[in-house]
Parts: structure tokens; sequence; C-alpha cells
């Protein structure tokens, strides 16, 4: 029997807002250093208990997964850190923005959670992920540090644009993203994502 879906809404939410929710929430347990602790901030601000769980990855998809009672996330141990670092901030960000919604939906199995997603009306997760996620890149990744590790290459980059005559922001992205990605304690490809949702013109460092 399909579950009920129709008492839970994801109201859309803008990401300039997720990253305004993302700020608040390092900024109150943050000792300003980079990579961001998330472990902490969860802990701290929240109560949250880690549980290794192995494969987890293979029986839910992800790395992380946060309880439906909101004080317990249990982590993947064999995945990469910065795989586990970002999942659990992306859970940390449904926590923040989906409480309600967790609560509702999060049964006590794995497997029921599994097959849950199958069932959910298109777009309804959908839109639930693509918010934890921004809130996750954000958290972890502070527009400010960016920018900067970004500019200790500004010489590197200026040799480039005077070398290849049809250099593009996608070439220099892939390169920039894997040289700063361990500073943040996350892979290159969630560096990338940032410097294109965060509208950052490489060319023009």
């Amino acid at each position: 029997m399909l579950a009920d879906f129709s008492a839970i809404s994801i109201p859309w939410r803008d990401k300039t807002d997720i990253w305004v929710v993302a700020e608040n929430e390092r900024s109150k347990c943050w000792d300003g250093k980079i990579p961001v602790n998330v472990d902490v901030l969860a802990e701290k601000l929240h109560g949250v208990v880690f549980i290794p769980v192995n494969s987890l990855k293979q029986i839910v998809g992800s790395e992380a997964y946060l309880s439906g009672s909101l004080d317990e996330i249990d982590y993947d141990p064999s995945s990469p850190d910065v795989r586990v670092k970002f999942s659990v901030a992306h859970e940390l960000g449904h926590l923040v923005l989906h409480p309600t919604q967790i609560k509702a939906l999060r049964p006590a199995s794995f497997v029921e959670w599994r097959d849950m997603i199958t069932d959910m009306p298109a777009g309804m997760w959908g839109r639930a992920e693509w918010q934890a996620r921004e809130f996750a890149g954000r958290l972890l990744v502070p527009r400010d540090y960016l920018l900067g590790e970004i500019t200790k290459y500004k010489g590197a980059i200026d040799q480039a644009k005077n070398q290849m005559q049809n250099l593009t922001s996608d070439d220099l992205r892939e390169v920039i993203s894997r040289k700063i990605c361990r500073t943040f304690g996350v892979s290159g490809d969630a560096i990338a994502y940032r410097i294109i949702n965060e509208e950052i013109d490489l060319l023009s460092i």
C-alpha cells in the first residue's frame, strides 16, 4: 500500500534564502577555521549523535541518514571522508529546513525509507534534496573563503589566459576545484558546484 503524501509539502525557497539560513547556522558555533567541523555544529546545536552503519550507502543511497526523531545521524564509515562530511551537512540541512517533513516521513527502517522515496510524487523530495544540498554547500564552503582560495591562483589564471586563446570558465573551474577542495574537506565536484551556483566568473578573477 502506498503511503499518503497529501499532507506533506516542501515549500519553495530561493537559494539566497537558504544561504542566509546556512550562514546563520554556522555562525552559532564556529571557530572561523576551515574546514568547517559540521559534526560539532550538529552535536552542539542540535544534540545529534552519530552512529556508524556499515553499507549504509548501499541501503539508502547516501552516506548519511537523519533519523525521524531528528537526534541521530547514521553514517557509512566505509565511504570517503569527503562524501560523509558533505552528506552529514546535507542531513543537517534537512534537520534545519525540513524538520516537520522529516518527522512525518522517516520510518524506523532504512529499507522502508528507500522504498518510500520511490513512491513519492515526482519532484516533491527532489525539491527537499536540492535545498539540503544548497544548504550543505554554503555551510561547508563560505563564499568569502572560497573567493580567497581562488584568488591565490590569480597568477596561474592570468598566465593560462595569456597562453590559451580559447580558455573557458569551465576549463578553469575543473583545475581550480581540484586544487582547493582539500582545504574545505569536500570533493572537487562540490567546489565546482559552488563556483557555478555562486556565479563566480573565474575569467574575471
